[in-house]
């Protein structure tokens, strides 16, 4: 997926080899579809104290490291993955969340992957959030018009129709969003865009944006460089890593 993601997408923990023609919205629709199977190689849960777990509509898969806190509603299918954390009072629906995530809040249908967090109240609905994203207090995204039409966004300098008429918002790599941010139905933010609003962005915000008042403007590399090493140091990871993927990725947007 361009400018979206530097490398994998992954799904239960496990990288897909071939990522160049998946479209987002897809993935998102056919959440259901990928557990397919997957009750065979991962054990349910059944039982943690004050949490609800409901398995009518799918499996509710929770890795040993993970941590779910007390006063949660976990209906499946659900895929909650390595080191996550799941705060108190979350409602989560039809998901996968991958390794060392912080949620927290109502997500539904939604995919988010490696180091991403969500720690604050606030929606999230049909969507897919990419690695190192953090999402300000409060950010929520439609996932439906208010007309019952089908979803387009801009893809590939392209408008395309979705097809169906459930699809919120796909959020790129390191994007950071600020308290109170509201993403209008069909939101492509790319990755490594700050974005600071109180009022919709625009639906297609362009790589190493810097949205604010209204304006977009471009971040420089250092800047991008400086935020995304203190975001992974505190996770352990050294972005140095990865910096010669994301310096080749800039000079190309």
């Amino acid at each position: 997926m361009k400018n979206i993601i530097s490398g994998n997408i992954y799904l239960f923990g496990e990288p897909l080899s071939d990522v160049g023609n998946i479209l987002p919205w897809n993935l998102v629709n056919d959440i259901s579809k990928l557990f397919d199977g997957q009750h065979t190689s991962f054990s349910s849960v059944k039982d943690i104290e004050d949490v609800v777990i409901n398995e009518e509509n799918g499996p509710v898969i929770i890795d040993s490291s993970a941590k779910i806190e007390p006063y949660t509603i976990l209906n499946g299918p659900i895929y909650i993955g390595k080191n996550v954390l799941i705060k108190s009072h979350s409602n989560i629906s039809n998901s996968i969340i991958e390794e060392s995530c912080k949620i927290k809040g109502e997500v539904h249908s939604s995919i988010f992957q490696p180091f991403s967090n969500k720690a604050h109240e606030g929606f999230i609905g049909n969507s897919f959030i990419g690695s190192w994203a953090n999402l300000g207090a409060g950010t929520t995204t439609s996932n439906l018009k208010n007309n019952y039409s089908n979803v387009f966004v801009k893809w590939d300098g392209e408008l395309v129709d979705t097809d169906t008429i459930f699809f919120g918002s796909v959020i790129g790599e390191h994007v950071k969003t600020s308290i109170g941010t509201n993403l209008n139905t069909g939101t492509i933010i790319e990755m490594g865009c700050n974005i600071v609003s109180q009022s919709f962005p625009p639906r297609h915000i362009p790589s190493f944006s810097f949205y604010y008042n209204g304006k977009i403007s471009k971040i420089s590399f250092e800047d991008f460089k400086d935020t995304a090493t203190i975001a992974m140091s505190r996770r352990s990871r050294d972005f140095s890593t990865e910096e010669d993927t994301f310096i080749d990725l800039y000079k190309k947007d």
